[in-house]
């Protein structure tokens, strides 16, 4: 039984040993919290609220709930305000350790009842351009949160809500038009055609601010798109083409994928539909030449439509959510999109509401900071950037580099590289909160010790070389042990609470849309596996029951290491 189910059970008796009204086994569930350390107990009760409802003092409480609780599943002891809960151990261990045996790539798992789609919007990037390497946040967010939502049994549907339309699209058509070269384009060279278009791109807004009658042309090719002119439309349906082929070839190296890649072109045809019905049910106004929707708590009204009569990513945001809600009739939907766009979101999510789309309550606008790589913020327009596909190829050689040095005989060097280079972006990436800004360091994210990708590789390969080395002994480590009665270490019992773990924490990656609990988890998982590997032999172990029990826990260990990875969409390498 896993350690939520175990908590869940335990909450219940502890409710039922109270007797309140009041105090019901889900509140209960919300205040438990981690004791100090291992020895004091696996679940702490501050009994402060309890007190109160109880009329007890807390300590008194918590010496009386010791003294008092009786359970086949835990003990009890007081520390103060505080009633602490340890499992017992042998059983935490067969429950906890069959599941993850027996259920193998499953473990930690969910089924929902007919759950309706949650939507999640991430990557998004504009075309014409390759992806660069801000772009990294928002794509591993969103498809990290869509893994593990779907591992724990909720239907996902992904979109990569990519920008192919409006002012910066044509403003690169309008750069074409002055230096671009048709025969720079193919799908058969996707990297020359993506460096030509960003060139192009650099140079028109260097040159803008001396050149006014560019933004005329920028007018007037976005004008041709919007009216069908079928050269304007050819030419844009190439890049088009060329853009998502070269962004998906990069993308699929990260494990990262969507069920629809549409584009804002997509809601272009439902434009007037949906001006119509903004104007008519949001109360859209005239003002100087444009249309706006005047918000409440919101001081700048909503642009809807330009005085040239063109439209906005907002009003085409609007024609998607309302498009989404009736294709999919989702429970939530999520835009995985930087801190910068914050006013859009909640326009987006109250022009919805004033136009009655109940359905905008279930919107949600998953906020993160900002990625640097040194010490300058990227910018596109000004050429200040660096490409995603450049990142990941000098992670896989920079890990080259370092699997040779710590195992020169190491066979197949180059793949594995590549799942412990691009591994360590993926995990560097998530390892911290989505809402902070993080600077992104070489040398942090791709070493074998600390808190990394490599670290936590490491530790599932150690896991995989002591279960092939029993294999050869024939020693038997897929039965699970006879472990009443056995007296675990504290390296063992830690290790067995944290696999215990793994369920609960995915839960809170969903409950918070916070990756960030997955690695940090992960990292935990390693530390005790090695903090058990370090002090107790394994293979040496002489007692027979003992060597079963910690082979188990290794196969166990490494289970849980896959499994977790899989979900960051990195990979397990065998060896390392």
């Amino acid at each position: 039984m896993p350690f939520f189910n175990l908590k869940q059970k335990l909450a219940e008796e502890i409710a039922i040993s109270l007797s309140h009204p009041e105090i019901t086994a889900q509140s209960l569930s919300q205040d438990f919290s981690a004791p100090p350390n291992l020895a004091m107990g696996h679940v702490a009760l501050p009994c402060f609220k309890l007190g109160k409802i109880l009329n007890k003092p807390a300590g008194k409480l918590a010496i009386e709930l010791a003294q008092t609780f009786k359970s086949p599943l835990a003990t009890a002891s007081a520390t103060g305000p505080y009633a602490n809960f340890k499992f017992k151990s042998d059983h935490l261990f067969e429950t906890t350790l069959s599941k993850i045996l027996i259920e193998k790539e499953k473990y930690g798992s969910e089924k929902q009842a007919n759950p309706n789609p949650i939507v999640l919007e991430y990557c998004s990037p504009n075309i014409a351009k390759p992806l660069f390497f801000h772009h990294i946040r928002s794509t591993l967010i969103g498809n990290v949160l869509g893994n593990i939502y779907d591992f724990l049994g909720y239907k996902t549907e992904r979109i990569n809500f990519v920008g192919d339309w409006g002012t910066q699209f044509a403003r690169l058509l309008a750069a074409f038009e002055l230096w671009g070269h048709q025969e720079e384009l193919s799908l058969d060279d996707l990297g020359r055609s993506m460096k030509h278009l960003l060139d192009i791109y650099i140079k028109f807004h260097q040159e803008v601010d001396t050149h006014p009658e560019y933004l005329e042309k920028t007018s007037q090719w976005l004008q041709r798109l919007e009216a069908q002119d079928p050269s304007a439309t050819k030419l844009w349906k190439l890049i088009r083409d060329i853009s998502v082929a070269n962004m998906e070839k990069t993308l699929s190296k990260m494990h990262v994928f969507f069920h629809y890649t549409e584009g804002e072109s997509h809601y272009i045809p439902k434009m007037e539909a949906t001006l119509k019905e903004i104007k008519a049910k949001a109360d859209a106004k005239l003002s100087e030449g444009a249309y706006i929707v005047e918000l409440p708590d919101i001081e700048t009204p909503a642009l809807v439509q330009k005085r040239d009569g063109t439209t906005l990513y907002l009003t085409r945001d609007i024609a998607a959510a309302i498009e989404r809600f009736e294709r999919f009739h989702f429970s939530k939907m999520y835009y995985v999109v930087s801190e910068q766009q914050k006013l859009h979101f909640k326009q987006l999510f109250a022009v919805l509401k004033k136009m009655g789309y109940g359905f905008s309550d279930s919107c949600e606008h998953l906020s993160f900071g900002t990625v640097h790589f040194g010490k300058e913020r990227m910018s596109t327009r000004e050429g200040r950037v660096i490409y995603l596909e450049d990142v990941l190829k000098e992670a896989t050689e920079l890990a080259l580099e370092e699997c040779t040095k710590k195992n020169p005989a190491l066979v197949g060097k180059e793949e594995i590289a590549q799942k412990v280079g691009i591994g360590a972006i993926i995990f560097g990436e998530l390892s911290a909160h989505r809402q902070r800004d993080i600077e992104f360091q070489w040398e942090h994210v791709l070493t074998f010790d600390g808190e990394t990708g490599p670290y936590v590789q490491y530790s599932a390969v150690r896991c995989q070389s002591l279960l092939s080395k029993a294999k050869e002994a024939k020693i038997d480590y897929q039965s699970l042990a006879k472990a009443q009665g056995y007296n675990f270490a504290p390296e063992e019992e830690a290790l067995v609470l944290e696999l215990a773990k793994f369920r609960g924490v995915l839960k809170t990656c969903t409950q918070d849309n916070e990756p960030y609990h997955l690695p940090r988890y992960l990292i935990d998982i390693a530390k005790a596996f090695n903090r058990f590997y370090y002090q107790l032999p394994v293979l040496q172990a002489t007692d027979l029951i003992q060597k079963q029990v910690r082979l188990n826990l290794v196969e166990a260990t490494y289970q849980v290491l896959f499994n977790g990875l899989k979900l960051l969409g990195i990979d397990t390498p065998k060896e390392m």
